[in-house]
């Protein structure tokens, strides 16, 4: 089976880029070809396998062969960005155990992220900078602790935005939730990160207070 992406203008004009020297004169004749979409340029794929056909028809393999992509991607994050092939030692337990909190952390990470991007998918080299690059400020006063963090990021107004609406869905969370079982919290931060994919519904069972804030 082929697969072609997207083609290029071909040929490449005077400013573009080409793999061959761009010292090197051009080729003769080259300034009079048409510069419109040639039906062999960009990159063309050949996927092989032994899937019965008509149980996986040709249409369906390159759709699943872009979703092991996006699946492999996930493990090379957390390989590169989150150091899960950082801690290395001869006894199983430890490696485990690392495995598993560096894991657990990824999770929580994006869960925390999508709360106000739930429809990307943002990795670690830029979100955890832009996020995590504050410098924070405990004041207490008549009894209360107040929490100042100065950002250092170039965009730091888009990231005051976004921090705010997550500090507001949490506390609209709380405010009804807080009589709830642990389970339940759980259900409704899940199904309101993952609405978009969810179509309407709800992982588990949930009380009707559920309804106005699953609904916005």
């Amino acid at each position: 089976m082929l697969v072609r992406e997207a083609p290029a203008l071909a040929p490449v004009g005077e400013q573009g880029r080409r793999r061959r020297d761009h010292l090197a004169g051009a080729l003769p004749g080259a300034e009079q070809w048409p510069r419109k979409i040639a039906p062999w340029s960009g990159r063309v794929a050949v996927l092989v396998t032994t899937l019965e056909p008509m149980a996986f028809p040709a249409e369906t393999i390159a759709r699943l062969y872009r979703e092991r992509a996006d699946a492999e991607n996930i493990y090379d994050e957390l390989k590169n960005q989150w150091g899960w092939n950082g801690f290395t030692t001869r006894k199983l337990a430890p490696c485990r155990l690392m495995a598993n909190m560096v894991a657990l952390v990824y999770n929580w990470w994006h869960l925390y992220v999508r709360l106000y991007d739930a429809e990307h998918h943002r990795e670690a080299i830029t979100s955890r900078p832009a996020l995590l690059g504050g410098v924070a400020r405990m004041t207490r006063h008549s009894g209360q602790c107040t929490i100042k963090v100065s950002l250092q990021h170039d965009k730091k107004e888009l990231l005051v935005e976004a921090i705010k609406l997550v500090s507001k869905t949490l506390c609209r969370f709380y405010l009804i939730a807080e009589q709830w079982s642990i389970e339940q919290r759980w259900t409704l931060l899940l199904t309101h990160i993952f609405r978009h994919w969810l179509g309407g519904k709800w992982l588990g069972a949930l009380p009707e207070a559920a309804q106005a804030l699953l609904s916005g």
